[in-house]
């Protein structure tokens, strides 16, 4: 995958898996076989939720050796992501980096609803609420009830930019051109997935 036609080409891939026309999981053992004797050389970093439904291996229509992928709840950022990263883009050739939030996100609900989360889990909503204040803010003024996909869109770009805002490794290949970053919103109910950087 070329950095210029990134995006283009993951939305090739997502139109592939809605049309049930998938080619990458066909080629698992050829895959398996080339990776095991070259290595690995992904060229799409994802962050994405663990949720379940949000595989993006396969909703982007990725074969093995292809995504360098990092799974939390609610997506977020922290340290441990952003070092993998930064592995990804100075050890593996990784160019694109693209934090991938869903519609229906148990982690933005809780966030934005203020829910009481037990043992480690309100680890989960304290990254998420920063880069929800504005949103909520202006929810707030207008008396309507949140939209949790603006919320999960408001995160996905917030947790872009906080990879940013930790890694001085990633912020200078994004200034050198060697790195694009990404925002995108997955519909659980449709599968469609739609960039919003």
């Amino acid at each position: 995958m070329q950095q210029a036609t990134a995006r283009e080409e993951l939305l090739a891939g997502n139109r592939r898996f809605l049309a049930a026309g998938m080619h990458s999981h066909m080629l698992h053992a050829e895959r398996v076989v080339h990776t095991g004797v070259f290595g690995q050389s992904p060229s799409v970093g994802i962050l994405s939720c663990s949720d379940s439904r949000v595989p993006p291996e396969i909703i982007f229509d990725q074969g093995i050796g292809e995504v360098f992928g990092v799974r939390d709840a609610g997506n977020f950022e922290d340290v441990g992501a952003t070092a993998t990263f930064e592995y990804g883009v100075a050890a593996l050739g990784v160019h694109t980096i693209t934090v991938l939030g869903h519609t229906k996100c148990g982690a933005i609900d809780a966030t934005v609803s203020g829910q009481q989360l037990p043992g480690n889990m309100p680890a989960i909503t304290a990254a998420i609420a920063p880069g929800l204040v504005e949103f909520m803010k202006s929810t707030a003024a207008s008396g309507a009830k949140p939209d949790l996909t603006a919320a999960s869109e408001a995160n996905a770009r917030w947790q872009a930019q906080q990879l940013m805002a930790r890694s001085a490794l990633l912020r200078a290949a994004r200034a050198s051109g060697s790195l694009t970053l990404l925002a995108a919103i997955y519909d659980v109910d449709t599968g469609v997935v739609r960039f919003r950087d």
